[in-house]
């Protein structure tokens, strides 16, 4: 049993990894509460203060938990003036933007690309075609609530003018067009047209199977969960993405010199990342051939990985570079976005930052030192719980499995530390 307990563990660590809980000495962002027949996972969201700002909550979040656990946070939520999200965003779904007109034509065509192919996909989903952009808009809604903020936000070229829309009903086709730097018909250099278009392929019987999921949304309904991105209403107007995009990450990663293959692992197209949700769709036929207990099992080993001292190692133990462009380059673009609120929004009295809980010790330290805000209160939310006795585990597996877990913490650390003194003696040289 100990053996599925840690197969299980290291297959559920892949999936987490940018939720891993960092701790601090007084103040840690996740803790395990025990009661009669009740073990929980509770993270915390902590309001900061600063003179002459507005109150600033850090929410941390994991990206699967408890409906209840969701319903507490929203209502949290529900008090900001402003609330900024995280949600690694499509390449392209940022408005486009430059300095000169190469950039601007760069930009803009990367918009235009996100919002025809947005485009395609709702129009599929819906089964007919839009006559206006503002369908587009609502048909996106219906696939993701965040899609239809970004592909409004990617809609307006470099130069402040909306795209124009070409519907071709006889051969179902969507173009999208953009007039270049003077806005008119025809042009050569940077007043050149540009289009983008898209032929539609509609389906009689989509079939369900089709329909992908996230590893992260598998796991939330196995182990019956719910996931984040579905519990929570991102079309809210007060609610903004505050992350970097898809190709912002890869190329950071790259200028780290970390491996980019771990955004395949995000969206779930690289090889690791299929057999993952593999091993999680057999959870409910293990379930079903023991007679239940599997799925406790799951819930027992993220409660004791997520609340276990060091469990910021797991990440950080795997490539100290990675964990950089993850956690400190992703946090940067937040605490930039938290600047303009302060120096830019009027009549904000709280602004909101919907985070996962393995960003918020890098957050905490550096809101104190870019603005002076400092932590005044705590509300404790409980992110997930089970009956350890409807587990398959017993205490002495428990105990085995802590010690598994902390032993390769410890070994991943012993090998970053062995990395860092070879680079140091090696600059010497």
């Amino acid at each position: 049993m100990i053996t599925l307990a840690i197969s299980l563990s290291l297959c559920l660590s892949i999936l987490l990894q940018d939720s891993a809980v960092q701790d601090e000495k007084f103040q840690g962002w996740a803790r395990k509460s025990e009661s009669e027949n009740k073990v929980s996972l509770e993270l915390v969201s902590r309001r900061f203060q600063a003179e002459g700002k507005p109150d600033l909550w850090l929410v941390g979040v994991a990206h699967i938990a408890d409906a209840s656990f969701y319903e507490e946070v929203g209502l949290l939520l529900d008090e900001m003036d402003i609330v900024l999200y995280e949600s690694v965003r499509p390449t392209g779904s940022r408005p486009p933007a430059g300095l000169t007109d190469e950039e601007r034509i760069a930009t803009t065509m990367k918009s235009m690309d996100f919002v025809a192919d947005v485009a395609m996909k709702s129009t599929i989903d819906a089964g007919a075609l839009p006559e206006t952009i503002e369908d587009v808009f609502s048909n996106a809604a219906l696939i993701d609530s965040r899609l239809s903020v970004w592909v409004e936000d990617a809609s307006v070229d470099a130069w402040g003018r909306p795209y124009s829309i070409q519907i071709d009903g006889e051969n179902n086709t969507i173009a999208f067009w953009c007039f270049g730097s003077d806005g008119k018909v025809g042009g050569d250099g940077s007043a050149k047209d540009l289009v983008v278009s898209r032929t539609i392929e509609f389906r009689d019987d989509a079939l369900e199977e089709d329909k992908q999921k996230g590893m992260q949304e598998d796991l939330a309904d196995i182990l019956g969960l719910e996931f984040q991105l579905e519990a929570l209403s991102y079309a809210s107007p007060n609610w903004f993405c505050s992350d970097l995009t898809i190709g912002e990450v890869e190329e950071k990663l790259i200028e780290q010199g970390a491996d980019s293959a771990i955004l395949g692992i995000i969206t779930g197209e690289a090889f690791a990342a299929k057999i993952a949700s593999g091993m999680m769709k057999l959870i409910p036929l293990l379930d079903a051939l023991v007679g239940g207990g599997i799925r406790e099992t799951a819930r027992l080993l993220m409660i004791e990985m997520l609340s276990m001292d060091g469990a910021d190692q797991m990440l950080e133990g795997i490539e100290p570079e990675l964990a950089r462009v993850i956690i400190v380059e992703r946090n940067t673009e937040v605490l930039g976005d938290i600047a303009a609120t302060i120096e830019i929004v009027e009549d904000v009295s709280s602004i909101g930052v919907l985070y996962g809980a393995g960003h918020m010790k890098d957050l905490a330290e550096r809101i104190h030192t870019l603005f002076g805000y400092s932590p005044v209160e705590d509300r404790w939310i409980i992110s997930m719980h089970v009956n350890p006795n409807d587990s398959l585990l017993n205490e002495n597996d428990l105990n085995r499995m802590r010690f598994a877990l902390q032993y390769q913490m410890h070994k991943a650390s012993e090998a970053k530390k062995s990395s860092e003194k070879d680079d140091v003696k090696a600059e010497d040289n």
